[in-house]
């Protein structure tokens, strides 16, 4: 039995190992100050909080912090592990003067969470200034012993101080016996502080893994109840990521001594067991607002409320999308609350048309809980039966876990405010809002790059590189375009207002690295310039009936590139003068000093990381550029090749017969590699590259590219 708990044990340690390298997040760490006795105050949602972030905050933060842990997991050497490390059973007859001895000398910090037990439900209530939780018993207030013991201490110091200047020797010996101070143990000079910590989880999973698996080799006859634990808390320390976040400190005898004054003026009672009396609640309510205010909010939860507030509705998953995406930008604007990055990073992404893990596999759970049902096609309704269904207190993170995240947000009212006002929203307005607002963002990023690459002598005019965009709302048709290697959204200016001005709404992607400085490209990847491509295709795909995605040169691989990930969600590709060989690009576009490119790998053996060449518009295009973009070049070059038999979309390609850049074989290796039945190539004779800015001939291929467009719309 001894190996098997020794098993046990190891088992379930290497597994926090593994969680704290790659899964815990820390925010307000400049509040933690070790000098000073610490009173941690918690929420209190899963059964291994009482020993894993006193582990962590220890092994991640060198914050030596002991809990109170149920007697029931004080057993073998889980149990010898929890004693060792100062963790001290709920039902100790001496546990509250060890903490008080902890608080008293600074030796130890303490975690404590108030509100008794588990919250499975995560149900918190507001009621006249009062927090309540429910618990399998139902209703009851948040528990006072924390703050009563931050307030003792404050008190047994003064009591302490006393008994030395008296120097009752006798008093001092009983003091240091019954809260187990050393013989040369010394009162803290620091005041007691409190610290509220909001401990957050995104996402909560569930179903079979290993440490379930695990648990069933080891432990027999379980129970529901520790079945339902075993199989939530185990995915949480598998597959979540975890969320400390430190509230400022509360300074106990500030507090004590503010609360007495005022209870004199009003000649109350304030002895010291009265003062603690009244002001008990008050201030346990103080510390667990700070607590609830703080939680993290994740994609979850505004998923989970925006269900909430859609109710019976009938809807899409894409006005869920952006919806969704609106709710996300207003959250950071606002930074009222604590908003986790998967609702910060690239969250337009969520509307590019591609798979996106966090709303999938919320979705996924979703229609597992039966709380969504599929009416038709891509229409969707809430079964609000089953969403509102609060089961039991021991079932509901098994059943409906998107309840229990709704439950975490009640007390935050704006929170519920911002997700009902954008889903009460006119679903055009939403349309016409996303599309401005991933545009704005997009102009913000490139006057940050701008200025921070400026150059008096050399960096051209902003116009030259900034995304634009052309657009009517009557018109229903939109075209995202996109520049080529080296140049910016100017060069296909000619274009864009051409299509325009027949009736087709256009935005101009600016390629991140371009149309500010050589210096700017050097470090991009070939996925950041597809994920410039990405915004102009979420702005346009929600305020557009048909699309089209167009690209020149570099930019028509990455109109290729993003049809064959979208497979018919676009009803059309244009490319123009596009390489799908690197050995395609005529030499003197890379590097002139080369005389053969073929041998492409013996470029990174040169002396020389940077290169010039004389471009055909100096006053758009980058003279000078690097090694390491033309390896990402070539890169997307061998993507796009190896996703040409996915795109099925009907394709427009257009080549000069005499491209000084561009090998004119790439069209027809386009053209017989997609997978298009609806197909054709357009040849025009040209001895230029930059087609789109030549006058003499572009408006006769300008004409056939809306001929194609009308043909297909």
């Amino acid at each position: 039995m001894k190996d098997r708990l020794y098993d046990a044990t190891q088992f379930i340690f290497s597994l926090v190992e593994k969680a704290m390298a790659n899964s815990i997040t820390f925010s307000g760490e400049e509040h933690l100050d070790k000098k000073v006795p610490t009173l941690f105050v918690a929420n209190h949602f899963t059964r291994l909080e009482t020993f894993l972030f006193p582990y962590i905050l220890y092994k991640k933060l060198d914050f030596h912090v002991s809990s109170l842990a149920d007697p029931s997991v004080f057993q073998g050497l889980l149990g010898e592990y929890l004693s060792a490390a100062g963790t001290v059973s709920t039902k100790d007859k001496d546990r509250n003067e060890k903490i008080l001895g902890d608080l008293l000398t600074g030796r130890n910090s303490w975690m404590i969470y108030p509100e008794g037990s588990m919250i499975k439900s995560k149900k918190v209530l507001l009621d006249k200034d009062k927090f309540l939780v429910q618990t399998q018993t139902g209703l009851h207030e948040i528990f006072t012993g924390a703050a009563v013991l931050a307030l003792k201490s404050e008190m047994l110091k003064i009591q302490y101080l006393e008994f030395q200047n008296n120097c009752d020797i006798e008093n001092m010996q009983k003091f240091k016996e019954k809260y187990f101070l050393g013989d040369d143990e010394k009162i803290s000079y620091y005041n007691t502080h409190i610290i509220p910590v909001n401990i957050s989880y995104t996402p909560i999973g569930k179903g079979k893994n290993s440490l379930v698996d695990f648990a069933n080799k080891y432990i027999d006859d379980i129970s529901d109840k520790l079945n339902e634990e075993i199989d939530i808390e185990s995915n949480l320390l598998l597959s979540s990521q975890f969320h400390l976040h430190f509230s400022k400190a509360i300074d106990v005898k500030d507090y004590l001594l503010k609360s007495k004054r005022a209870l004199q003026k009003q000649e109350i009672d304030t002895d010291d067991e009265s003062l603690i009396q009244k002001i008990k609640v008050p201030f346990i309510n103080l510390m667990m607002d700070e607590v609830y205010k703080n939680i993290l909010i994740t994609f979850e939860h505004v998923f989970a409320l925006s269900l909430e507030y859609l109710e019976e509705r009938e809807f899409t998953l894409d006005e869920l999308k952006r919806r969704i995406y609106l709710i996300s930008r207003e959250l950071k604007k606002s930074a009222t609350y604590s908003v986790n990055m998967d609702l910060h990073a690239n969250i337009y992404t969520l509307l590019n048309d591609e798979p996106h893990k966090k709303f999938d596999d919320v979705f996924a759970l979703s229609i597992e809980e039966n709380i969504l049902e599929n009416i038709e096609g891509d229409i969707y309704k809430v079964n609000t039966k089953n969403f509102k269904n609060e089961y039991t207190f021991h079932t509901i993170r098994i059943k409906n876990i998107l309840r229990v995240l709704i439950n975490e947000t009640m007390i935050l009212e704006e929170l519920h405010s911002t997700i009902k006002h954008q889903i009460h929203k006119d679903l055009a307005a939403v349309n016409k809002e996303v599309f401005y607002t991933i545009y704005n963002r997009d102009k913000k990023e490139f006057k940050y790059d701008y200025n921070k690459f400026y150059s008096v002598l050399e960096s051209k005019p902003k116009e030259v590189g900034e995304p634009f965009i052309l657009y009517d709302e009557k018109n229903t048709i939109g075209c995202v375009i996109s520049h080529g290697y080296k140049s910016g959204p100017k060069e296909i200016k000619p274009l864009a207002q051409y299509l325009f001005k027949h009736g087709i709404n256009v935005y101009a992607v600016r390629l991140k690295g371009h149309g500010t400085m050589p210096e700017d490209l050097r470090d991009v990847t070939y996925k950041e310039w597809y994920d410039s491509f990405d915004v102009g295709y979420a702005a346009l795909r929600g305020v557009s009936k048909k699309l089209y995605l167009c690209g020149f040169s570099t930019g028509g691989l990455l109109a290729l590139l993003k049809a064959s990930n979208v497979t018919e969600k676009v009803d059309g590709i244009i490319c123009i003068n596009s390489a799908i060989s690197l050995q395609d690009i005529r030499v003197k576009y890379l590097v002139p000093t080369l005389n053969i490119l073929n041998n492409f790998l013996s470029m990174f053996n040169a002396d020389m990381d940077t290169y010039e060449s004389e471009p055909e518009h100096p006053e758009i295009n980058y003279k000078k550029h690097y090694l390491t973009s033309i390896g990402e070049l070539k890169k997307l070059i061998d993507v796009v090749n190896e996703r040409l038999q996915f795109v099925s979309e009907a394709t427009f390609i257009i080549q000069g017969d005499n491209d000084p850049i561009v090998d004119p074989k790439s069209a027809d290796m386009i053209y017989e590699s997609i997978a298009s039945s609806k197909k054709e190539k357009y040849v025009l004779h040209s001895d230029k590259h930059v087609i789109t800015l030549a006058e003499d001939i572009r408006e006769d291929f300008f004409e056939k590219i809306i001929e194609f467009i009308r043909d297909k719309s």
